[in-house]
């Protein structure tokens, strides 16, 4: 069953307190509490360490690099602090929720198996991480090398959970596509009645479903997507602010310092990948809904009187129960959301190009 693979994400992200440690334990142990306590209280000492260590790096960026530096610290010291604090200790329950209410909806074989894609993601994470650690061995030296750590640590939530919300979504888009199917297969062949009554019942209930899984994960998933746009936009203006000014001139002065640069480039662009990801199998799914619904209007033209109250009915509880995914109920995600992020990131583009220009 490809619920499998929540199970292995859950025994990768335990290791570092990311994810409950599997999808059957609702309620830890002592120790796996105070484990996970612990890692957050590391994670605070070694946060304001590494603002103190590296505080020096502040005088040096303009005024927007410095309002973009600080926005950006506070935005992933809360996204660590909602992953630990809000989802681990407050809200727990949620995980277990979004597995049973997703096992309660057969769906489509996948094209792509989903632990290839997890094992292909964490290898080039990790390479990319031993690079950085490499280049910043030889450029910063092991006494910030300790400081670093702290930033593999929230580089690695952020993509550990943007794959994770990239899976989740595509079980979701899964299981809508074999409803759709499902409905398919009865449009332009002959049923009885009682059949086609049973099969939309059975279509009913897996659209209650699906919609509960589509809240549990707004639940759960909302405000550390909102998270991971806001860290991709802050992070790409703070470079391209570098680039227009023209000091990226000194980021090549030598070959150690190119390294650092390209090893931050490359985590910007992974990030990237993955916030389209998300917003596209957002959009995916919100397009078969579309198709559910359509061929819901399909069959009432076909069926029965009879038949034809069993798919108004349907046809109602698609309506009102169409996918929905917020980014923390500040907007909802679908295709648009893209050129809003582009058209967000253009307007900061041209007030920088502005005060450049003072």
């Amino acid at each position: 069953m490809d619920l499998a693979i929540i199970e292995t994400i859950f025994a990768l992200g335990k290791f570092a307190a990311l994810t409950p440690s599997s999808t059957t334990n609702q309620k830890p142990h002592w120790l796996r509490k105070l484990y996970e306590i612990c890692l957050y209280l590391g994670y605070v000492v070694g946060f304001v360490t590494t603002i103190y260590v590296n505080h020096s790096d502040f005088f040096v960026l303009t005024s927007m690099q410095l309002v973009l530096a600080i926005l950006s610290d506070i935005n992933i010291f809360f996204f660590i602090f909602y992953i630990l604090v809000v989802m681990l200790r407050l809200r727990r329950g949620h995980w277990f929720k979004l597995v049973e209410t997703l096992s309660g909806v057969r769906s489509s074989p996948s094209r792509i198996s989903f632990r290839v894609i997890l094992a292909t993601s964490q290898v080039v994470f990790w390479c990319l991480i031993s690079f950085g650690v490499y280049a910043g061995m030889r450029t910063l030296g092991l006494s910030r090398i300790a400081a670093s750590l702290i930033q593999c640590y929230q580089y690695y939530a952020v993509f550990f959970y943007l794959v994770l919300t990239s899976i989740i979504l595509k079980l979701l888009l899964l299981r809508y596509q074999h409803l759709n199917e499902s409905l398919v297969k009865i449009t332009g062949t002959q049923h009885r009645s009682k059949q086609v009554a049973e099969i939309l019942r059975e279509a009913r209930r897996c659209i209650f479903l699906l919609k509960d899984s589509v809240e549990i994960f707004n639940d759960i998933f909302g405000w550390t997507i909102l998270c991971s746009i806001f860290t991709i936009v802050a992070t790409t203006l703070v470079y391209v602010d570098v680039i227009i000014k023209e000091t990226y001139v000194f980021i090549f002065a030598s070959r150690d310092a190119a390294m650092i640069f390209f090893y931050d480039l490359s985590f910007i662009l992974i990030v990237w990948i993955g916030v389209l990801s998300t917003i596209v199998l957002c959009d995916l799914i919100l397009k078969t809904s579309d198709e559910i619904l359509a061929q819901g209007y399909r069959l009432e033209n076909q069926m029965t009187w009879y038949e034809g109250e069993e798919i108004q009915i349907f046809i109602d509880v698609v309506l009102h129960n169409r996918p929905e995914f917020r980014a923390a109920r500040f907007f909802s995600i679908d295709r648009s959301t893209f050129f809003s992020v582009l058209n967000s990131l253009t307007t900061f583009l041209i007030v920088m190009i502005q005060f450049k220009e003072i």
